[in-house]
């Protein structure tokens, strides 16, 4: 219990510090993945480093998901970092209380990422999300420097 508050408390102060540096308007994403269990999360989005004419990102993102196992539905939280190289291929690692997970894929201009990595249960987690997982993600925001640009020819 005391490890969820401190992770918590990390998330809303590091939510606030990213708030103070630039002007904020949150990216939504919903995300999907299968990885022994299907695992359905949700939550906001936030640039954090943003590569500029290259348009490499760096987003981390807190949410919440939602696991059925044995009939009974689950929640957990979710904190990840994604790193976008350019519109076309992406890095994403992240955790929750009850396992681990790394994936690369591609990216479609950043609003959808597609991938496939590897997940791990923590030995004390009472849900187990193990194995190699596959999944897709989507980003929604009014945000003009999120998505990526087509650029065609020289």
């Amino acid at each position: 219990m005391k490890h969820k508050i401190i992770l918590a408390i990390s998330c809303l102060f590091l939510s606030l510090k990213v708030k103070a540096q630039q002007k904020i308007q949150p990216i939504y994403y919903i995300d999907y993945s299968y990885a022994s269990k299907h695992v359905l999360r949700g939550g906001v989005e936030f640039i954090l480093m943003d590569g500029g004419e290259n348009q490499d990102k760096l987003f981390l993102g807190t949410g919440y998901g939602v696991v059925g196992d044995q009939g009974k539905i689950h929640g957990i939280p979710d904190l990840h970092l994604s790193y976008n190289i350019g519109t076309l291929l992406f890095v994403k690692a992240g955790s929750s209380f009850s396992h681990a997970y790394s994936v690369v894929g591609i990216s479609l201009f950043n609003s959808c990422d597609i991938g496939i990595g590897y997940s791990k249960s923590y030995n004390n987690s009472k849900v187990k999300i193990q194995g190699f997982t596959a999944g897709i993600t989507f980003r929604l925001t009014h945000k003009d420097n999120v998505y990526g640009k087509l650029k065609i020819g020289f």
